[in-house]
């Protein structure tokens, strides 16, 4: 069997990332957005390495240092469990791959423990890329011994461990649930973002008391959030008991339980696992259909409605492109319910939010617009929506609309919520109202405009497309450095009238609309 999952796993690990047709494609344009990929990548790990030394280095002039690992664990663990809930579920229970694969001579322990490992080796490396740079700082200023580096390289190897079980185990709950309902999808994207919610908030709610007791901390600030941090989450402390005190007993707890929360998911799952593939894949079908009048519609409403549906039926497509409007209403709902100074020490930002909420509250829904990957996910019919009697503009607009669709609900309601809390003046209430507005049909824009570059039609896991492509990628740093930019004029030149930024922030994004309608262009 182990050879049965290293083939698995090699397999899945290939098509997540396209490594084969990198290795063997001939065309130079797909080979030149690898490599553009490949640098986009580079640029995103310098700026995270970038942070993580950055946070090390005051924790450690704090007088925090023994905390180090203890705090990248923390960090490790969360960014984990939340990328992963988001594609437990399609991964996991992926029923077209299952279904390929069950036609060889592969057991279904196999097929489980190969997907589980696909995502263990990306959250690994992403647990490195966060840990390494955490620790070239305390080995620099703190000169730990051997045993530091010896285990935190083990404990960096089993970290994802527990926070991929827990989250795997949401997803199969979640997938089992969804799975026994007529409109299975629907369920399974309220149920994940849901929980997602809960966490958030709990986690908000966490940094606003952390924050408030700040003065109080400063006396006893290691004892205090290693408390915290034990109450959070017990496994983190043993590793940094481990690293920074040489205990190998609490190394040998960490992976005991790591390792046998894994293996007792994998075993309780196995009896489940071909149940719940089989039931995702169910379809229920109507004996009672009767013949009603047609109706004639516009060609952009039959090409929206069309798109809803699409967008809806992929949990994975709809969970990820909302997180952005969900976190712009949880906004609004912290500003209503505890004031704009309160939000700004959960976030760490005092003096801040209240300068650039409107590029804060308009930068969330752009930032990853289901427009970024709304061209990928037509996957190998893309061809079909070619052969239908519509223009580009067409299908441009359609695509485009159903962005506008999706965030409306949730930028009337954050915008209500905010006028409530807020009872902005004049001018200020215009620019909260048009910046977020002009943001939303920017990134709409600019996501459709990206993935019209660089399109992924050949994709077996709509994973890649929606998480791991480079028009996710791009569209987010588009937005980001749109964002940017404002925000460091007002906070960096206070005196110049914040409606004026905003004034030209809008025109210029308004331009940047207008420009790529003109060039609108479909691969």
């Amino acid at each position: 069997m182990t050879r049965q999952i290293r083939l698995l796993t090699k397999l899945s690990l290939y098509g997540m990332f396209g490594l084969n047709e990198f290795r063997h494609t001939k065309d130079a344009r797909k080979k030149r957005r690898y490599y553009l990929f490949g640098i986009l990548w580079v640029f995103l790990i310098v700026m995270l390495a970038g942070y993580v030394c950055a946070l090390s280095y005051g924790l450690i002039t704090m007088g925090l240092g023994k905390l180090v690992p203890a705090v990248l664990s923390v960090s490790v663990s969360l960014l984990i469990f939340f990328f992963t809930l988001f594609k437990a579920g399609p991964v996991l229970f992926d029923r077209k791959a299952y279904e390929k694969q069950i036609a060889v001579p592969v057991t279904v322990r196999a097929i489980i423990v190969s997907r589980f490992l696909s995502m263990y080796i990306t959250s690994m490396l992403l647990g490195f890329l966060v840990l390494l740079p955490g620790m070239a700082v305390c080995g620099l200023m703190e000169n730990p011994g051997v045993i530091f580096w010896i285990y935190g390289i083990a404990a960096g190897i089993f970290l994802p461990l527990l926070p991929l079980t827990l989250a795997s185990i949401m997803g199969a709950l979640i997938a089992g649930i969804s799975s026994r309902w007529k409109r299975k999808n629907l369920i399974s994207i309220v149920l994940t973002i849901g929980f997602v919610c809960v966490i958030m908030i709990g986690s908000m709610r966490m940094s606003a008391m952390e924050e408030s007791e700040l003065m109080g901390m400063m006396e006893q600030m290691a004892g205090q959030m290693e408390g915290q941090i034990r109450s959070m989450y017990p496994p983190a402390i043993w590793i940094a008991d481990a690293m920074g005190k040489g205990e190998a007993v609490k190394l040998l707890l960490f992976l005991a339980v790591s390792l046998g929360s894994f293996l007792l998911f994998l075993e309780i799952l196995r009896h489940f696992y071909v149940n719940i593939c089989m039931l995702l894949g169910a379809r229920e079908t109507k004996g009672n259909y009767r013949m009603r009048v047609l109706q004639r519609k516009s060609v952009l409403r039959t090409m929206v409605e069309r798109e809803l549906r699409h967008y809806f039926s992929s949990t994975i497509y709809a969970t990820n492109t909302l997180m952005g409007e969900i976190l712009m209403l949880i906004l609004a709902i912290a500003v209503l319910a505890t004031g704009p100074e309160t939000v700004e020490a959960m976030l760490g930002l005092p003096g801040v939010v209240s300068r650039i909420l409107p590029l804060l509250v308009g930068f969330l829904p752009a930032m990853i617009p289901l427009t970024a990957c709304s061209i990928s996910m037509e996957g190998k019919q893309w061809w079909m929506l070619q052969t239908l009697p519509v223009t580009e503009k067409d299908v441009i607009r359609s695509k485009v609309v159903t962005k506008l669709l999706v965030s409306l609900p949730f930028y009337l309601v954050s915008e209500a919520l905010l006028f409530i809390a807020l009872r902005p003046a004049d001018v200020d209430a215009l620019c909260l109202l048009a910046v977020p507005a002009v943001y939303i049909v920017f990134g709409a824009r600019a996501g459709l405009a990206v993935n019209s570059r660089f399109p992924v039609f050949d994709w077996e896991n709509e994973v890649r497309v929606v998480k791991q492509s480079a028009s996710t990628m791009l569209t987010m740093l588009v937005c980001l450095v749109s964002v940017l930019v404002p925000a460091a004029v007002l906070l960096v030149c206070p005196d110049i009238p914040a409606a004026a930024v905003y004034a030209v922030t809008a025109v210029l994004l308004a331009a940047a609309v207008w420009g790529m309608d003109r060039k609108a262009a479909l691969p």
